[in-house]
């Protein structure tokens, strides 16, 4: 895999797509971006000291398989890596990845389906290391600095974390990882309608299975206290 380090770019996601004709895996690391993305168009905050880093891969995944893997794969990766830091995470349905209740890492998939099949993958992958969390999302968010009381390499993470994506991910991990499964969580439909219910399962496709049968494609989720 071809690794390229910036100080400065807009966004990592966009900036690996440059590399896509050329058909050779590439992720690119940024010390800090101008323009991040998250979820759902939104913004994301990316100041010095986090590992902002954008995946280019051409799998390919045949017509058998789900773009779902992707995103379990990625997110049972950073589980690994901050394991591998002495920090023990975990993963919120879909692409969260969070301790002690509080979001530590975001991932953001974006596949390109040829003929039927996955031809490839930019993934970005935005992780608290050393960065400082702002007032106003310190309830929620949180760093492997304010964790561990000491800083981390950022390039330690990084290639541990590049390590951890060329894996073979375990079947089962995801479920095993995950801090909703038997739990109650708050659903927010893209409606805006709000219940409550319990996290039974993960489909084979990464959809969410709820106790009364009903199963998620998306959603916005929160563990209820």
């Amino acid at each position: 895999m071809k690794i390229v380090i910036l100080d400065k770019v807009g966004s990592t996601n966009d900036y690996v797509k440059k590399f896509i004709k050329g058909g050779e895996d590439v992720a690119v690391c940024a010390r800090m971006q101008k323009k991040g993305r998250g979820t759902k168009g939104r913004s994301f905050v990316s100041e010095r000291g986090g590992l902002y880093v954008s995946v280019l891969k051409f799998l390919p995944l045949n017509s058998g398989e789900h773009p779902y893997k992707i995103i379990s794969d990625t997110a049972v990766a950073v589980v690994k890596t901050l394991k591998a830091f002495g920090i023990n995470a975990a993963i919120k349905w879909p692409n969260d990845i969070f301790v002690g209740g509080k979001k530590i890492c975001g991932v953001l998939t974006e596949s390109v389906t040829e003929g039927g099949i996955v031809a490839y993958s930019v993934t970005g992958i935005g992780i608290n290391v050393n960065n400082p969390i702002a007032d106003e999302i310190a309830d929620i968010a949180v760093s492997t600095k304010q964790i561990l009381g000491r800083e981390l390499d950022i390039d330690s993470v990084l290639f541990t974390l590049l390590y951890n994506l060329e894996q073979k991910q375990e079947a089962g991990l995801y479920a095993r990882y995950s801090c909703v499964l038997g739990k109650t969580i708050t659903v927010t439909r893209g409606d805006g309608s709000v219940f409550q219910a319990v996290a039974e399962s993960i489909t084979e496709d990464g959809r969410l299975r709820l106790d009364s049968g009903e199963v998620l494609s998306s959603a916005e989720i929160r563990l209820t206290p």
